[in-house]
């Protein structure tokens, strides 16, 4: 009877030591279209990524005495190209390659700044996202987007806490995006 009792335990004792928490934050921003422009017809743009961030990580922890660097689940310059995408698809451009304009989507920086204590945790998140427009005229336009983000509570900053922080940031910066126009303005100035 004590075998039949002890060995399911062992076994669960076991694999609940090799499930450890994971150090990847899934990030998943809402993603705003912006209003189609009928003024559009036919017109191509190019859209790549870059990430120019000195340090991939997204945060760094202080969890039992060690600091824990906490990464995203995709490439964020992949994820930010494939948001201007589907912003300017709904907008009526064409993507594809040797566009009137080209443009790129840097990440300057995402971060959240965590940090807590023994009965309250702090997360401050911080994006800084530039489009560059080139248009094959000679023509170039750079617009930052800015957005910072803010929550406290009590005990401590978990991964889905500092996530949820980072999405709510992201999200508000592709809002940003979606509404607006000056760089939808520079390609149909351009774009001739």
């Amino acid at each position: 009877m004590l075998k039949k009792l002890l060995f399911p335990l062992l076994a669960a004792l076991i694999l609940a030591g090799c499930a450890s928490s994971t150090n990847t934050l899934t990030i998943q921003p809402k993603i705003q279209l912006p209003q189609q422009d009928p003024g559009l017809m036919g017109v191509t743009v190019s859209i790549n990524g870059a990430d120019q961030r000195s340090d991939q990580a997204l945060a760094k922890v202080n969890r039992d005495g060690q600091l824990v660097t906490l990464t995203p689940s995709r490439d964020l310059r992949f994820l930010l190209q494939e948001v201007l995408e589907k912003q300017m698809t709904a907008r009526g451009y064409m993507i594809g390659p040797n566009g009137a304009v080209d443009l790129q989507i840097v990440v300057n920086n995402l971060y959240a700044d965590v940090t807590q204590g023994n009965v309250r945790y702090s997360i401050t998140t911080k994006a800084d996202i530039s489009i560059i427009a080139t248009a094959k005229n000679g023509s170039k336009q750079v617009k930052n987007y800015r957005q910072t983000y803010s929550v406290e509570g009590a005990f401590s900053a978990t991964n889905q806490k500092i996530t949820d922080a980072v999405n709510a940031t992201m999200s508000d910066v592709i809002a940003d995006m979606a509404q607006d126009t000056s760089v939808n303005e520079f390609i149909k100035q351009n774009a001739r």
